[in-house]
């Protein structure tokens, strides 16, 4: 959040953070929350879940976004973020393998998926 909030305040951008848990400006972002935050509260393991989908669709947003800028700052925030949710994915998935259910990608392809679990 620190590292995100220097790049906003570098370039002079709206920050999108709201002081209520769960109020977005984007409603995209709205919706999502309110969708992973719904099949969270079902059970421990679509709590898990919840917590693999969201961070496959960061690492699909955080690759969309490399790709597409050269600036040298915004690809070191990106790419530390895009490591922290490869790792979060890995650590969702492993726990719902210690609970016995096997996890099968929402998002990324089923190889994007095996490379990032290796």
């Amino acid at each position: 959040m620190d590292s995100v909030k220097v790049l906003i305040d570098k370039f002079g951008l709206q920050d999108p953070v709201q002081e209520e848990m769960g109020a977005f400006t984007n409603q995209s972002l709205k919706s999502l929350y309110d969708d992973l935050l719904k099949k969270g509260k079902e059970s421990q393991e679509a709590a898990l879940e919840a917590g693999a989908i969201f961070e496959e669709i960061s690492i699909l947003d955080l690759q969309k976004e490399l790709s597409a800028t050269n600036n040298q700052d915004i690809r070191t925030v990106f790419e530390g973020l895009l490591a922290g949710s490869e790792k979060h994915l890995r650590s969702y998935v492993n726990a719902l393998e210690d609970i016995g259910v096997s996890y099968s990608p929402q998002h990324l392809s089923q190889k994007e998926f095996e490379d990032i679990m290796k």
